[in-house]
C-alpha cells in the first residue's frame, strides 16, 4: 500500500467549533516537520461521498466497471492526500495537520480510508465552548443566525453532541491512532501538553511550537474572528468564560463534563 493511500504522515483534528483548534494551528506550525494550514472541509466532504460510494454502488463498482472495493478506498484516499498533501510530498517524516473543526464528524470514516493517519480530538469546557459560540454572527442560506449561536441552550447541546460523536470514534479508533487533548492542559501547561502531542505524532518537542512569534501566519476565513488572540501569548483568560451559563446545562451535559474531567456540581432541584 502507497503511502498516499494509507495516510502515513496525516493527522487529523477535530472537536467542537470553539474547542481551541486554531490556537493548536498556531502551536503547531512553529514545527520544523509540520506544515498545519487553514481548514479546509475537505476531509469531510471526501470521506463521507467514499463512504456514499462503497453503501450505495459497491457492487455496480465491481459488476460493470471492475473496481473491487479496496481499489475505490485507495483512489479516494489518494484524492484526499492529493488535494491537501503537497506541503510534505517528498519529505519523509513530516506531519500534514489538518485542523478543520468538524473533522469530528467524519473520524471513523477517514480512519477506515485512511488506515495510518492519526487522530486528535480536542475538547474543551462545553459552558466556556458555548459562550463562544454564543459570540458568533453565524448564519445560514437564509441569512438567519444557526441556532447553536443564538440560543444558549442550543449551543450546550451542540458541544454535547459533537463531543459524543468525538468519544465515540475514540473508542472505534482506539488509543493507537486517536488522542484526546484538553484545550485547559494545552493553555495552563503548554510544553507538557504539546510534548504528549508531539510524540503521539512521533516527533520531539521543539521550543518554537511555544515561542512563535517569528512565525507569521496569515490568517483566513473564520480563524480571523480570533484574532488578537492568536498573536498573543497562550494564556488562561477563557477558562471559566461561560460559567454562567451552568444554570443551563442539562444532566446529560453534566454527565459529559464530568467524564472529561471537568467539575460539574449537580443540577439544582425546583422544590414544590
Amino acid at each position: 500500500m502507497s503511502e498516499a493511500a494509507s495516510g502515513a504522515g496525516f493527522v487529523f483534528l477535530g472537536g467542537c467549533p470553539r474547542s481551541g483548534l486554531t490556537v493548536m494551528r498556531r502551536l503547531l506550525a512553529g514545527h520544523s516537520r509540520i506544515h498545519c494550514g487553514p481548514d479546509t472541509g475537505l476531509p469531510v466532504a471526501i470521506a463521507m461521498q467514499w463512504e456514499n460510494f462503497t453503501t450505495q454502488l459497491g457492487d455496480l463498482h465491481r459488476d460493470d466497471f471492475g473496481l473491487e472495493a479496496e481499489q475505490v478506498r485507495a483512489n479516494m484516499a489518494e484524492l484526499l492526500t492529493g488535494l491537501i498533501g503537497e506541503p510534505i510530498h517528498g519529505r519523509p517524516g513530516h506531519r500534514l495537520v489538518e485542523k478543520t473543526s468538524l473533522n469530528i464528524l467524519a473520524f471513523e470514516r477517514l480512519g477506515r480510508l485512511l488506515p495510518e493517519a492519526r487522530f486528535v480530538h480536542i475538547v474543551r469546557d462545553g459552558r466556556d465552548v458555548a459562550a463562544s459560540l454564543l459570540k458568533r454572527d453565524w448564519r445560514g442560506p437564509d441569512t438567519r443566525p444557526f441556532a447553536h449561536v443564538s440560543q444558549p441552550a442550543a449551543a450546550l447541546k451542540y458541544w454535547n453532541d459533537l463531543t459524543g460523536i468525538g468519544l465515540q470514534a475514540e473508542t472505534a479508533l482506539g488509543p493507537g491512532r486517536v488522542l484526546r487533548l484538553r484545550y485547559e492542559d494545552v493553555v495552563k501547561k503548554p510544553k507538557r501538553s504539546m510534548t504528549a502531542l508531539l510524540r503521539f505524532l512521533g516527533l520531539e518537542y521543539e521550543p518554537a511550537t511555544l515561542n512563535y512569534a517569528g512565525n507569521p501566519i496569515e490568517w483566513i476565513g473564520l480563524e480571523r474572528e480570533s484574532l488578537p488572540l492568536l498573536d498573543a501569548p497562550v494564556c488562561i483568560d477563557r477558562i471559566g468564560a461561560g460559567r454562567e451559563l451552568d444554570g443551563l446545562m442539562n444532566e446529560a451535559g453534566r454527565e459529559r463534563l464530568r467524564a472529561l474531567g471537568y467539575r460539574a456540581a449537580a443540577a439544582s432541584r425546583t422544590r414544590h
